[in-house]
């Protein structure tokens, strides 16, 4: 598939200079947020650096997905009627939704919607873990940019994925084989060196193997896990030939108590995800 030229260091080069990072005032938001206090004054300053950014997140802030009251017209009514976490998730999204060409390929959309998916059932179920709700939307949003990356960067990896799709062979195996290294690893590199913030980067790198210790970020890491198991139950795999655990497999890996809830509420919470799925779609397009 690739060339026999390509070694790890190669395949991260070609990673770094073909994948367009986050837009910079994402990237600096990213940043903020995780500081104390940080006055709303220097969000504002921030955002007016970048008009276009800036008018994409009050289009989404202004669209059915929040079904706000009143019309939302500045950052700083936006943050004053949303909260900075929104608001930052929103911005994130739309710097999420530019990174990805969804025209390249069919499963460069699929993995797309997958993430968004992921991103709105992780918002949903962050309460069993004692997560905000938008820092387990961001998670859920980022978890697989190793993938668009892997995508992006190489026109033969679509027709590996399908190849090992249809084989029944394990998708990470392949990934490893044929760039060197997966997905996962992909996207805590590339994370990492846009200074993306730690959480971040090991919900990219653990996703799939969630650790079964206390570890940092443990919590929002199953939560991750769970959710993308979740999205590809909802139908919105990027593999759908690919066996997938049910939700009551799924739901296994929470308190008993909330594992009935999660069960409960799964039929509601596909319905309201792939409405909202859409929404987002529609408002970025």
């Amino acid at each position: 598939m690739t060339s026999l030229a390509d070694n790890p260091v190669a395949i991260r080069t070609r990673l770094l200079r073909e994948v367009p990072p986050f837009r910079p005032v994402a990237l600096q938001l990213l940043k903020l947020i995780g500081q104390p206090n940080v006055p709303l004054a220097q969000i504002v300053s921030l955002m007016r650096t970048d008009a276009v950014m800036t008018a994409e997140m009050l289009r989404l802030a202004n669209s059915p997905l929040l079904d706000c009251r009143n019309e939302i017209k500045s950052v700083l009514h936006a943050l004053a009627i949303l909260g900075l976490n929104r608001v930052s998730a929103l911005i994130l999204t739309t710097a999420m939704r530019g990174l990805v060409d969804t025209r390249r390929s069919v499963l460069t959309h699929l993995c797309w919607r997958h993430s968004l998916t992921t991103a709105l059932v992780c918002e949903r179920l962050a309460e069993h873990f004692d997560l905000e709700k938008e820092t387990a939307y961001t998670a859920g949003l980022i978890h697989d940019i190793g993938r668009l990356a892997l995508l992006r960067t190489f026109p033969e990896y679509e027709e590996a994925m399908k190849l090992a799709e249809a084989e029944q062979r394990g998708l990470l195996e392949t990934e490893r084989q044929e760039f060197h290294l997966d997905h996962a690893e992909a996207g805590r590199w590339l994370l990492g060196q846009w200074g993306c913030p730690m959480e971040l980067q090991n919900v990219a790198a653990l996703h799939e193997c969630p650790p079964a210790g206390p570890l940092r970020d443990a919590a929002l890491i199953r939560l991750v896990h769970a959710g993308s198991q979740l999205a590809d139950a909802i139908g919105m795999s990027p593999f759908p030939a690919s066996p997938h655990p049910e939700p009551p497999e799924i739901a296994a890996a929470f308190p008993a108590a909330q594992a009935l809830r999660v069960l409960a509420q799964f039929p509601q919470t596909a319905e309201q995800v792939i409405t909202k799925v859409n929404q987002i779609e529609l408002s970025l397009c």
